[in-house]
Protein backbone atom coordinates (compact mmCIF):
# COMPACT_ATOMS: atom_id res chain seq x y z
CA UNK A 1 0.00 0.00 0.00
CA UNK A 2 1.41 3.26 -0.96
CA UNK A 3 0.40 5.72 2.20
CA UNK A 4 0.60 8.93 -0.06
CA UNK A 5 -2.10 7.36 -1.97
CA UNK A 6 -4.08 5.88 0.44
CA UNK A 7 -4.07 9.11 2.30
CA UNK A 8 -4.85 11.40 -0.69
CA UNK A 9 -8.13 8.78 -1.05
CA UNK A 10 -9.14 9.15 2.74
CA UNK A 11 -8.50 12.95 2.40
CA UNK A 12 -10.35 13.23 -1.07
CA UNK A 13 -7.91 15.13 -2.91
CA UNK A 14 -8.03 14.77 -6.42
CA UNK A 15 -5.01 14.10 -8.58
CA UNK A 16 -3.44 16.78 -10.80
CA UNK A 17 -5.15 19.44 -8.13
CA UNK A 18 -3.26 22.79 -6.62
CA UNK A 19 -3.63 20.25 -3.59
CA UNK A 20 -2.22 17.32 -5.07
CA UNK A 21 0.63 18.87 -6.57
CA UNK A 22 1.74 21.01 -3.71
CA UNK A 23 1.80 17.44 -1.28
CA UNK A 24 3.87 15.60 -3.66
CA UNK A 25 6.30 18.29 -3.65
CA UNK A 26 6.65 18.42 -0.13
CA UNK A 27 7.25 15.13 0.55
CA UNK A 28 9.25 14.90 -2.47
CA UNK A 29 11.69 17.57 -1.71
CA UNK A 30 11.61 17.03 2.28
CA UNK A 31 15.15 14.91 2.08
CA UNK A 32 16.35 17.69 -0.22
CA UNK A 33 16.12 20.36 2.23
CA UNK A 34 17.58 18.09 5.32
CA UNK A 35 14.40 16.63 6.37
CA UNK A 36 15.69 13.12 6.68
CA UNK A 37 13.62 12.47 9.64
CA UNK A 38 10.46 12.61 7.24
CA UNK A 39 11.65 10.70 5.07
CA UNK A 40 12.74 7.75 7.64
CA UNK A 41 9.20 8.15 9.26
CA UNK A 42 7.65 7.62 5.55
CA UNK A 43 9.39 4.48 4.83
CA UNK A 44 8.25 3.01 8.67
CA UNK A 45 5.04 4.13 8.16
CA UNK A 46 4.56 2.56 4.90
CA UNK A 47 5.55 -0.76 6.33
CA UNK A 48 2.29 0.11 9.42
CA UNK A 49 0.32 0.38 6.44
CA UNK A 50 1.15 -2.60 5.00
CA UNK A 51 1.14 -4.56 7.93
CA UNK A 52 -2.14 -3.59 8.57
CA UNK A 53 -3.46 -3.61 5.12
CA UNK A 54 -6.52 -5.33 5.86
CA UNK A 55 -7.76 -3.58 8.99
CA UNK A 56 -6.96 -0.19 7.06
CA UNK A 57 -8.85 -1.49 3.76
CA UNK A 58 -11.93 -2.13 6.29
CA UNK A 59 -11.88 1.35 7.91
CA UNK A 60 -12.05 2.52 4.66
CA UNK A 61 -15.27 1.39 3.76
CA UNK A 62 -16.31 1.71 6.74
CA UNK A 63 -15.85 5.74 6.73
CA UNK A 64 -17.63 5.59 3.04
CA UNK A 65 -20.73 3.88 4.07
CA UNK A 66 -21.22 6.08 7.23
CA UNK A 67 -23.19 8.77 7.60
CA UNK A 68 -20.30 10.95 9.35
CA UNK A 69 -17.86 10.14 6.71
CA UNK A 70 -16.81 13.78 6.49
CA UNK A 71 -16.02 13.89 10.21
CA UNK A 72 -13.92 10.82 9.98
CA UNK A 73 -11.91 11.73 6.92
CA UNK A 74 -11.77 15.27 7.86
CA UNK A 75 -11.13 15.67 11.41
CA UNK A 76 -10.47 11.99 12.46
CA UNK A 77 -8.43 10.86 9.90
CA UNK A 78 -5.64 12.90 10.04
CA UNK A 79 -4.83 12.53 13.38
CA UNK A 80 -4.95 9.02 13.05
CA UNK A 81 -2.54 9.64 10.56
CA UNK A 82 -0.16 12.20 12.48
CA UNK A 83 -0.19 9.47 15.07
CA UNK A 84 0.85 6.55 12.74
CA UNK A 85 3.42 8.72 11.22
CA UNK A 86 4.32 9.74 14.30
CA UNK A 87 4.72 6.77 16.64
CA UNK A 88 8.16 4.86 17.88
CA UNK A 89 7.20 1.72 18.36
CA UNK A 90 5.36 -0.64 15.08
CA UNK A 91 3.63 -2.97 17.28
CA UNK A 92 1.60 -0.01 18.59
CA UNK A 93 -0.03 0.76 15.06
CA UNK A 94 -2.76 -1.94 15.29
CA UNK A 95 -3.74 -0.48 18.63
CA UNK A 96 -3.92 3.01 16.87
CA UNK A 97 -5.88 1.70 14.03
CA UNK A 98 -8.28 -0.40 16.31
CA UNK A 99 -9.14 2.78 17.99
CA UNK A 100 -10.08 4.52 15.54
CA UNK A 101 -12.46 1.66 14.20
CA UNK A 102 -14.00 1.35 17.69
CA UNK A 103 -14.83 5.00 17.07
CA UNK A 104 -16.19 4.75 14.25
CA UNK A 105 -18.29 1.50 15.23
CA UNK A 106 -19.64 3.18 18.07
CA UNK A 107 -20.60 6.86 16.06
CA UNK A 108 -18.27 8.75 18.75
CA UNK A 109 -17.78 12.43 17.42
CA UNK A 110 -16.84 14.15 19.72
CA UNK A 111 -13.27 15.45 18.98
CA UNK A 112 -11.80 16.85 22.08
CA UNK A 113 -12.40 13.51 23.48
CA UNK A 114 -10.57 11.53 21.04
CA UNK A 115 -8.09 13.69 20.62
CA UNK A 116 -7.65 13.21 24.80
CA UNK A 117 -7.60 9.77 24.66
CA UNK A 118 -5.32 9.42 21.45
CA UNK A 119 -2.59 11.77 23.45
CA UNK A 120 -2.92 9.89 26.24
CA UNK A 121 -1.79 6.79 23.81
CA UNK A 122 1.00 8.21 22.78
CA UNK A 123 2.39 8.86 26.00
CA UNK A 124 2.70 5.19 26.58
CA UNK A 125 5.36 2.36 25.54
CA UNK A 126 3.86 -0.96 24.36
CA UNK A 127 5.33 -2.42 27.64
CA UNK A 128 3.19 -0.10 29.83
CA UNK A 129 -0.17 -1.51 28.05
CA UNK A 130 0.86 -4.76 29.10
CA UNK A 131 0.71 -3.93 32.52
CA UNK A 132 -2.05 -2.21 32.56
CA UNK A 133 -3.72 -4.89 30.98
CA UNK A 134 -2.22 -7.46 32.70
CA UNK A 135 -2.26 -5.88 36.04
CA UNK A 136 -5.04 -3.80 36.13
CA UNK A 137 -7.89 -5.16 33.84
CA UNK A 138 -10.95 -5.68 36.10
CA UNK A 139 -11.95 -9.43 36.23
CA UNK A 140 -15.10 -8.75 34.65
CA UNK A 141 -13.79 -7.73 31.51
CA UNK A 142 -11.66 -10.85 30.87
CA UNK A 143 -13.16 -12.96 28.15
CA UNK A 144 -11.07 -15.90 29.86
CA UNK A 145 -9.64 -15.04 33.28
CA UNK A 146 -7.02 -17.19 33.75
CA UNK A 147 -3.43 -15.94 33.06
CA UNK A 148 -0.61 -17.23 32.64
CA UNK A 149 2.03 -15.62 35.17
CA UNK A 150 5.66 -17.02 35.70
CA UNK A 151 6.62 -16.13 39.29
CA UNK A 152 10.19 -15.02 39.82
CA UNK A 153 12.63 -17.74 41.56
CA UNK A 154 14.34 -16.13 44.86
CA UNK A 155 16.99 -16.14 43.23
CA UNK A 156 16.09 -14.01 40.21
CA UNK A 157 14.41 -11.71 42.44
CA UNK A 158 18.32 -11.00 44.07
CA UNK A 159 19.34 -10.41 40.68
CA UNK A 160 20.29 -7.03 39.90
CA UNK A 161 18.11 -7.08 36.45
CA UNK A 162 15.19 -8.15 38.57
CA UNK A 163 15.35 -4.90 40.72
CA UNK A 164 15.93 -2.92 37.81
CA UNK A 165 13.06 -3.88 36.20
CA UNK A 166 11.18 -3.35 39.60
CA UNK A 167 12.04 -0.10 39.52
CA UNK A 168 11.03 0.20 35.84
CA UNK A 169 7.56 -0.99 36.99
CA UNK A 170 7.24 1.39 39.89
CA UNK A 171 7.94 4.34 36.61
CA UNK A 172 5.30 2.62 34.30
CA UNK A 173 2.94 3.04 36.82
CA UNK A 174 3.69 6.18 38.52
CA UNK A 175 3.28 7.17 34.94
CA UNK A 176 0.08 5.52 34.17
CA UNK A 177 -1.63 7.63 37.81
CA UNK A 178 -0.09 11.15 36.15
CA UNK A 179 -1.90 9.98 33.23
CA UNK A 180 -5.16 9.26 35.07
CA UNK A 181 -5.44 5.11 33.96
CA UNK A 182 -4.55 4.53 37.88
CA UNK A 183 -5.08 5.58 40.94
CA UNK A 184 -3.75 5.32 44.39
CA UNK A 185 -6.00 4.16 47.16
CA UNK A 186 -5.76 4.36 50.84
CA UNK A 187 -9.06 1.85 52.73
CA UNK A 188 -9.21 2.57 56.38
CA UNK A 189 -9.33 -1.47 57.61
CA UNK A 190 -11.44 -2.05 60.42
CA UNK A 191 -9.87 -3.02 63.64
CA UNK A 192 -6.23 -1.33 65.09
CA UNK A 193 -3.00 -2.43 65.65
CA UNK A 194 -0.79 -3.09 68.72
CA UNK A 195 -0.22 0.85 68.85
CA UNK A 196 -3.63 2.03 68.78
CA UNK A 197 -3.35 3.35 65.28
CA UNK A 198 -6.39 2.53 62.54
CA UNK A 199 -4.58 0.18 59.91
CA UNK A 200 -5.10 1.02 56.38
CA UNK A 201 -4.63 -0.42 52.79
CA UNK A 202 -2.94 1.38 50.30
CA UNK A 203 -3.65 -0.33 46.68
CA UNK A 204 -2.86 1.50 43.05
CA UNK A 205 -6.47 0.41 40.99
CA UNK A 206 -7.71 0.91 37.83
CA UNK A 207 -9.51 3.73 37.26
CA UNK A 208 -13.02 4.42 34.99
CA UNK A 209 -10.83 6.83 32.66
CA UNK A 210 -8.74 3.36 31.68
CA UNK A 211 -11.46 1.20 31.81
CA UNK A 212 -12.72 3.07 28.75
CA UNK A 213 -9.41 3.85 27.55
CA UNK A 214 -9.03 -0.10 27.21
CA UNK A 215 -12.37 -0.86 25.53
CA UNK A 216 -11.66 2.13 22.87
CA UNK A 217 -8.40 0.92 21.98
CA UNK A 218 -9.76 -2.99 21.72
CA UNK A 219 -7.51 -3.93 24.44
CA UNK A 220 -10.73 -5.16 26.72
CA UNK A 221 -11.02 -8.40 24.96
CA UNK A 222 -15.03 -8.08 25.54
CA UNK A 223 -15.08 -4.61 24.12
CA UNK A 224 -17.73 -5.24 21.49
CA UNK A 225 -19.84 -6.31 24.24
CA UNK A 226 -19.18 -3.28 26.23
CA UNK A 227 -20.74 0.52 26.15
CA UNK A 228 -18.43 3.75 26.19
CA UNK A 229 -20.02 5.98 28.89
Amino acid sequence: MDPVNYIKDMLGITEETVIDKAMDVSLGTAPLIGKVYQSFQMLKLQKRMQTNIQQLQTLKNKIESNENEVFYKQEVFPLIFKKLFEEDEDIKASVVIGGFEYIIDHGINEIETIYHYYDVLAELRFSDIIILVEDFMPYEMRKNPSLKINFPTNEEMRSNKYKEQQTINTYQKNKMVRLGLLENRVDNIDGEDYKGKSLIKEEIIITDFGKRFLILFALDEASEKREFT
